[in-house]
């Protein structure tokens, strides 16, 4: 009945599911890089590393969006920069986590793009399910 109840309160659960991806995506490494022999803990805080990463940007790009929105509609000459430095950080993020993964298993890139890009759907397939859960418990308990 109240969308602005239901968003916070799906808002305020994300930390929640963060807190549960972040070692279900620390098993994917794990599994991914099994030949490393590297310990669990060492692909966790591989995964703990990239979703503050990840978080940050989306804070960045948050932060823009409200400046920007502070701004009145004329204001072409400030929306435009923020909306570029909205991209940027956009586009940045997965170039950025390709570099990371790369240089902290140390294997060529065709193998590192190969594994990323199937992490990548697994995780954002995750994602997507941590989502819907989360909605749909929100919007059965709200």
């Amino acid at each position: 009945q109240d969308p602005e109840h239901f968003k916070n309160v799906l808002i305020g659960s994300v930390p929640s599911a963060l807190f549960v991806l972040v070692p279900l995506f620390a098993l994917l490494l794990k599994l991914f890089y099994i030949e490393t022999r590297r310990v669990y803990l060492e692909h966790l805080v591989v995964a703990l590393y990239s979703h503050a990463y990840l978080c940050l940007c989306v804070l960045a790009i948050c932060i823009c969006s409200a400046i920007s929105g502070l701004l009145p509609a004329t204001a072409w000459w400030g929306r435009w920069p923020l909306g570029l430095l909205q991209t940027l950080i956009f586009f940045w993020m997965p170039v950025y986590l390709f570099w990371m993964q790369q240089r902290v298993y140390r294997q060529h890139w065709i193998f590192t793009t190969i594994k990323f890009s199937v992490l990548g759907t697994l995780y954002f397939l995750m994602l997507v399910m941590a989502i819907v859960f989360l909605a749909l418990t929100t919007w059965v308990n709200a």
